[in-house]
């Protein structure tokens, strides 16, 4: 007989005897395996924490566990934000032993310039590694500004400081902060610090792409919203290019941010001790270029976490090749691969790759001139290649202001992913909400579309409602309305396990919402976990509530209270909607049959309703919301939306009101307004031609009013008595 593929000749005479023998033996040599495996899994859930940490920080399993050994501080979330100091770094991202500038422009003379490292540190969330005190600081000339397009560069700006990063700085996300030394004022910037020889099992990216889509230093961002009122080529106030080389022009507690979904996860990684390495969007960019290495495939694990909404072909190329090799794709986010952009250089410096381009055609305007349509992924008349045949969902809409828990129902809770968690155990037709804040404020389902992967697993379904995206990308085109963000996972012809979260805030489940730390949700760690696990890595300092693999701690009861029914499930009833005006305000109440949150959206045209308005998160019957600031002389159209305490939504039928047009002044101020603007907007689009005019207008004046100067003073002349 063959044993452990060596042939083994037993006597004739004993050979039943043998065979029972080494049955016995081997055995005994599972259960000891089995034995010492949960020994090894256990150990960390039976040591005291004291006890745990000096025994980690004694033989560390990574650089990532050495790291977070040393102190921490939570000084860096205390810093007094203030515009009369700002700053950018020259890189998103550089390689660790090489040179990264800072460029800052400050009110005082001198300023101090701190870096932190990014983790768990005991839970202070960051080290400091350096401080630079008394750097000479001073103004920058004014940014270079070009209107047509939007574009806000500060590529003129002279170098602050450069700092030389040493060659054992670990890889992570890197803050640096400057504080003017005499007010205690300051500003930040985030910086990657990569490893490029790193063989670690994660690649950690940061979605810096995003970051600057949202940033409206000097008055743009790809977004109308915050873009002031003159309009660029995208025939709205947007810009249709942003430079990375400017300030951020929001705080730490930005929504679209590092901070607030990413930090999170960054947290608990390290925590973990997770063997991970980090990265940016950029630098998935470059790994996408033709005959670039690809650094996505050194990793077991490619992580995009939070707000990665704003992809080049570049990435879309390098994480498909990634995928398409055998490397995992956790897709911890949602919004992921939305807008399709591209890169091209700065036009003062003629730095490469430092400006992003998306004229987002599928919402308006121009196309692209370069012919590499910049709209969305899935619009059919430019790109045509949905995000949902990378990642399995797509985005389908938000609700800035109202997050939801995150449903585990029964109809999915048979996947392996489920494992210790006892969710296995849920009766039929059965869920729970865990996490209050989990859903949002982004959201992704899957898409009946034919690009849907083969094989997509929908893990979970929750209710969500907000803006609904009704087409291929035109915002203004979209509704209020109700939805489901689903959670998927599919495992491609290479074997590589794809995960997408369809929320932008799993991470919240994590231990932080944003910067504030919380109690970590039992399920999504044990589900982030199991994750991970199924794509290959293990954490090496795991939190002694986690149940690794092979353990044979028993799953967690359910409590059954937090067991409800899909036959108990009742979304309020609302009634007797009924809106009040006063003046520019407008008071809208509204009754529902059982006690539910309230929020008002409101719109400029039927069936289009896409502003969200005031909320109230208190559970009530009774509800009243005051819409502020509206104008007067125009009709609005308004829905009413109400959740249960069961995570059940409602949306009302449309209704509308129309504002008096208010006094003669405020007609003629309403009427003047638009006229000043546009001028406005003229002017700094042609100073040239405005500064010609102002002469020629000067010049005129002085043409016509010299004669009748003259003419007056003859006349005074000639009436003096002679």
């Amino acid at each position: 007989m063959t044993i452990m593929g060596y042939q083994v000749v037993l006597p004739e005479i004993s050979k039943k005897c043998w065979r029972i023998s080494l049955i016995l033996v081997m055995c005994f040599l599972v259960l000891v395996s089995v034995l010492k495996l949960d020994a090894q899994n256990s150990t960390h859930s039976r040591l005291p924490y004291a006890a745990l940490q000096t025994a980690n920080c004694t033989q560390p399993a990574n650089a990532i566990v050495a790291e977070n050994c040393l102190p921490g501080t939570d000084v860096w979330k205390q810093i007094d934000y203030s515009p009369m100091i700002e700053v950018f770094a020259s890189e998103t991202s550089v390689n660790a032993g090489s040179n990264i500038g800072f460029y800052v422009a400050s009110q005082t003379e001198k300023f101090d310039l701190s870096i932190y490292r990014i983790g768990y540190y005991g839970g202070a969330g960051a080290r400091l590694i350096k401080t630079i005190p008394n750097i000479v600081g001073g103004k920058q000339p004014n940014c270079n500004n070009v209107e047509d397009t939007g574009l806000r560069t500060c590529s003129n700006w002279g170098l602050s400081y450069s700092l030389d990063i040493p060659a054992d700085w670990i890889s992570g996300v890197y803050l640096a902060q400057v504080v003017q030394s005499t007010n205690g004022l300051g500003n930040e910037t985030v910086f990657t610090v990569r490893q490029d020889d790193s063989k670690a099992a994660i690649l950690y990216q940061s979605s810096v792409t995003t970051f600057q889509a949202y940033n409206n230093y000097g008055g743009k961002s790809v977004y109308s919203v915050s873009s002031g009122t003159c309009n660029t080529v995208a025939d709205a106030p947007r810009a249709v290019k942003v430079s990375l080389n400017r300030p951020y022009s929001a705080s730490i507690h930005d929504p679209n941010y590092f901070f607030r979904a990413e930090y999170p996860m960054v947290r608990w990684l390290e925590e973990q001790g997770y063997d991970v390495t980090y990265s940016t969007s950029m630098d998935t960019h470059r790994s996408g270029k033709p005959g670039e290495k690809n650094a996505l495939l050194a990793h077991k694990v490619f992580l995009s976490v939070g707000h990665d909404e704003y992809w080049s072909q570049e990435m879309r190329d390098a994480v498909t090749a990634a995928r398409d090799a055998g490397v995992n794709i956790g897709f911890f986010s949602a919004n992921t691969s939305y807008w399709r952009v591209r890169f091209e250089s700065d036009p003062v410096t003629q730095e490469p790759d430092s400006v992003m381009v998306t004229y987002k055609t599928t919402e308006s305007g121009k196309d692209d001139p370069s012919g590499h349509p910049t709209g969305t992924w899935r619009d059919p008349k430019g790109a045509n290649n949905p995000e949902n045949a990378l990642l399995g969902v797509m985005y389908i809409g938000d609700n800035d202001k109202m997050y939801f828990p995150l449903r585990l129902s029964s109809e999915y809770t048979s996947d392996r992913l489920y494992r210790h968690t006892g969710l296995q155990n849920l009766p039929a037709d059965s869920y729970i909400d865990v996490g209050d804040q989990i859903v949002g404020w982004e959201w992704d389902s899957t898409a009946d579309n034919d690009f849907s992967p083969q094989g997509l697993q929908v893990i979970t379904n929750t209710p969500v409602y907000g803006f609904m995206v009704r087409d291929a990308g035109r915002f203004t085109n979209g509704d209020v309305g109700e939805g489901s963000a689903t959670s998927v996972r599919y495992i491609a012809p290479s074997g590589a396990i794809v995960f997408a979260s369809g929320t932008i805030q799993w991470s919240w489940g994590l231990g932080a919402h944003g910067l504030e730390v919380v109690p970590p949700d039992p399920y999504i760690t044990q589900m982030t976990y199991n994750i991970l696990s199924d794509m290959g890595v293990q954490p090496t300092t795991p939190a002694a509530n986690l149940i690794l693999d092979g353990s044979d701690t028993p799953d967690p009861v359910i409590p059954t209270d937090k067991i409800k029914y899909v036959s108990e499930r009742k979304a309020p009833v609302i009634s007797n909607v009924q809106v009040t005006i006063d003046g520019t305000n407008a008071t809208v109440t509204w009754t529902t049959d059982v006690d539910s949150t309230g929020q008002v959206w409101y719109g400029l045209e039927p069936d289009h309703i896409i502003s969200p308005a005031a909320i109230d998160t208190d559970y009530a019957q009774n509800h009243s919301l005051v819409v502020s600031g509206l104008l007067p002389g125009t009709t609005y159209y308004v829905k009413v939306a109400s959740v249960s305490r069961e995570s059940e939504p409602s949306i009302s039928d449309e209704s509308s009101f129309t504002l008096p047009t208010g006094s003669f002044t405020q007609q003629i101020q309403n009427a003047i307004t638009p006229l000043v603007k546009q001028g406005s907007c003229w002017v700094r689009a042609n100073q040239t031609g405005a500064i010609f005019l102002v002469i020629l207008g000067v010049l005129i004046t002085a043409l016509l009013v010299t004669p009748l100067v003259i003419l007056r003073r003859r006349a005074r002349l000639n009436a003096k008595p002679v």
